[in-house]
Parts: structure tokens; sequence; C-alpha cells
């Protein structure tokens, strides 16, 4: 297992490379809550990518997209992105966790493999 913090100045490209790297992989995202523990967001959907947006109604923030049906699909948005870290797992998974400047941090779980 590696972890590594990705460089602010490097979250697009990051972004990028996951988003081409890791299409359609199963996605579990969680928002750990240091109160209520850690709350599951979305479940084994297909991964549809990460954007970093530092213009529009934000200062700045990642969105999270997931799932590809209707009824299916969540986005998940993580305002004011701090730090950005990347574990990679033995078994090929992918764990990105963002800590945004207030409230809880979002860990997304990335791994190859058929939807459940």
């Amino acid at each position: 297992m590696v972890t590594c913090t990705i460089p602010e100045d490097q979250w697009t490209e990051f972004f990028d490379h996951l988003n081409h790297d890791q299409a359609d992989w199963i996605t579990t995202i969680q928002v750990l809550h240091g109160q209520y523990g850690p709350q599951s967001v979305a479940m084994n959907l297909p991964f549809q990518g990460i954007s970093f947006d530092t213009k529009g109604t934000r200062p700045s923030s990642v969105q999270i997209s997931a799932g590809n049906r209707a009824g299916n699909h969540v986005n998940h948005v993580v305002d004011l992105p701090l730090h950005i870290r990347q574990t990679k797992e033995l078994d090929g998974s992918i764990d990105v966790q963002i800590e945004p400047a207030n409230g809880p941090v979002t860990l997304i779980h990335l791994h190859d493999g058929p939807v459940h």
C-alpha cells in the first residue's frame, strides 16, 4: 500500500488521469464524519469522473460522479478542498481522500470488476 499527497497544482491533471484510467470502475463514496462515523453516499456504482472547479459560484470544489442510470446516479460535491491523497492498495484498488477546509473528509474507493 502506497499513500501520497497530490500537490494542489497537480489536482486537475491527477483527476484527468483518474477519469481516463479508472473509467467505469466500481465506486464507493463515503463521508467520514467524526461524530457519526462513516456515512455511505454511493455503493458499488460505475465511476463516471471527478472534476475540480475553480470558477463559477463556488470558490473551488471537487465534484464526484458515479452511476450510469437515472435513479442510480450520484453527484457528490466537496467544497474548498485543502488536501487530496491517493492510496494504491496491493489488490489494485485505489482510495482517494479529499479533506475540505470545513466539514467531513470524503473517501472514494475504486476497484476494477463487475458492478454488484
